[in-house]
């Protein structure tokens, strides 16, 4: 029994981790454009839905074995069309993910450095981000471990720091106008589903196979008290929020601004390992490309990104979320219908997920890109 609760106690960790990251910088922002209950209405729902998409994953690799994983199964059953779909929505979108982490970073590095340029800050984060990708090596799993300490430090320090319970006082219930805002920056912030495979391991290793739902649900919420805590100490400490939040601290004392910011510094830094490490096995073991060029595609194309002007966080963020992201679960609703066999009811939910995610994709479109 000890035993069992042990495991479940690994795979909510792991859950979590998964799940937190750069995306909790939005959040705030979020919450006082579109206003706290409706956000914590898109938290609710869409952290079911997440969690829901990461059991049927569960499932599916159940019943396959795990002889293939999610782009080997989008060949199997949609051929190479399916498989360049997934490929280039998981790529595309970690790579948007790695743009994220060098806005941020920037602006990190700028607030402990206050004397130098933009441009500079990027560039010494930027050296972070190729450090990771060619020598983070073995040390993965410790260095991993050790970001989200950091990370939970730094929200932690913003909770407490700040005036959480004023937070409301600055925040409107909800603002209809911008309703649909916090769809793309929340499935942002709770996707997950790369720690699918970590707990198929786990549960493998550990010899039982009761279900697994109500730990992708704890992972999730304790993942999304965590963003909370750390929105409401923002939005407490000041009336106005930037997009990154850390660009909107001007205000603060500067000794609070770089404890900040250097303990984001840090955790942002390490949470990009396991992202390298993802996008490091599509392109060299999917693609098979020669790893010194899988190495400078990692670590070039972002750099490229954000020195061409594409450096809005909230508009990275919606649409790593709300198009890419939104496509790795519709490929996981997709592959798990054709591995599963599922009932009638079974099949209308995860049509409605499906939808869902759709809707997700279809907004940010037209939001971010169309308009």
């Amino acid at each position: 029994m000890e035993k069992k609760s042990n495991t479940n106690l690994h795979i909510v960790i792991i859950v979590a981790a998964a799940t937190i990251g750069s995306g909790m910088f939005a959040i705030p922002y979020v919450i006082q454009t579109a206003g706290w209950l409706i956000t914590l209405g898109y938290f609710v729902a869409l952290g079911a839905v997440v969690s829901l998409a990461h059991i049927l994953y569960l499932r599916t690799l159940g019943a396959v074995q795990e002889k293939e994983r999610l782009l080997g199964l989008a060949r199997r059953y949609f051929g190479i069309s399916g498989f360049w779909t997934g490929f280039f929505s998981i790529v595309l979108g970690f790579l948007l993910s790695l743009v994220a982490y060098l806005v941020l970073g920037t602006q990190f590095i700028h607030i402990i450095i206050p004397g130098i340029s933009l441009n500079i800050s990027l560039f010494l984060f930027w050296t972070v981000i190729v450090a990771v990708t060619f020598w983070s090596g073995g040390r993965a799993t410790k260095l991993e471990t050790a970001g989200i300490v950091l990370i939970t430090c730094a929200i932690f320090f913003a909770f407490i720091s700040g005036r959480p319970f004023d937070a409301f006082l600055f925040t409107p219930m909800a603002n209809i106008k911008n309703a649909l805002l916090p769809f793309g920056a929340v499935i942002f912030a709770l996707a997950g589903w790369t720690s699918v495979e970590q707990v198929y391991e786990i549960r493998k290793k550990a010899a039982y196979s009761n279900g697994a739902l109500h730990l992708f649900i704890l992972g999730v919420a304790f993942a999304s008290i965590l963003y909370w805590l750390f929105a409401l100490g923002i939005l407490g400490s000041s009336p106005h929020v930037a997009m990154d939040t850390i660009s909107g601290t001007g205000e603060w004392p500067l000794w609070k601004r770089d404890i900040l910011a250097l303990i984001g510094l840090l955790a942002i830094s390490i949470v990009s390992i396991p992202l390298v490490r993802e996008l490091r096995g599509a392109l060299e073991k999917d693609l098979r490309w020669n790893k010194l060029f899988s190495q400078l595609v990692i670590v070039g194309v972002p750099l490229i990104v954000v020195l061409s002007g594409f450096n809005n966080f909230l508009i990275i963020v919606g649409l790593a979320g709300g198009v890419f992201i939104s496509m790795e679960y519709l490929l996981i609703i997709a592959v798990g219908r054709k591995t599963l066999l599922l009932s009638r009811r079974e099949k209308i939910l995860l049509d409605i997920l499906a939808i869902i995610f759709i809707c997700a994709a279809a907004y940010e479109i037209i939001t971010f890109v169309v308009k």
